[in-house]
């Protein structure tokens, strides 16, 4: 998809079967495109950079992480997109990476520049459910693996979480 985005998009996630497109950006937009009709078809205005995005099928929402160190939930569905489903508070710096687990609906995993991967079970907005561990320096990505979250930090170290 060619089209103007004020910034580059910085991060992107296809839908499972492959009919849209969501977009993240520095210029503070959430983007859903329509592959067929190679076009925007909605865009969410958020109040801070964003950094990482993930869309789950599953749960039938997309994650977002921002430079205001809160994660967002979407529902891309029918419009309903341009409001916030809920929002998840645990970190203290950026949020550098979102994956949904590929197995359950309301599991998520967040990296952040704070130093911690966070296991987050979405049902519950107040508080997440582990810190998967710290790394010396800020954690850049995360990731599933069978039943493991991966996480890779700028201290130059994977950590290996077996769930």
């Amino acid at each position: 998809i060619n089209a103007e985005y004020g910034k580059q998009w910085y991060q992107r996630r296809v839908r499972e079967d492959n009919s849209q497109i969501v977009t993240v950006s520095y210029d503070m937009t959430v983007k859903l495109w329509d592959i067929q009709l190679m076009s925007c078809v909605e865009t969410l205005q958020i109040n801070s950079a964003l950094q990482c995005v993930d869309w789950s099928d599953r749960a039938k929402l997309v994650a977002t992480g921002s430079s205001d160190k809160f994660i967002r939930l979407f529902d891309p569905r029918g419009g309903s997109g341009k409001i916030v489903h809920s929002t998840l508070v645990g970190h203290d710096l950026w949020v550098a990476g979102v994956a949904w687990s590929p197995t359950s609906d309301v599991e998520l995993v967040s990296a952040s520049y704070d130093n911690t991967t966070i296991l987050w079970d979405i049902r519950t907005t107040k508080s997440y459910v582990a810190v998967l561990g710290k790394h010396e320096d800020k954690v850049l990505c995360c990731a599933w693996d069978e039943g493991r979250c991966v996480s890779g930090g700028a201290d130059k170290t994977l950590h290996i979480n077996q769930l």
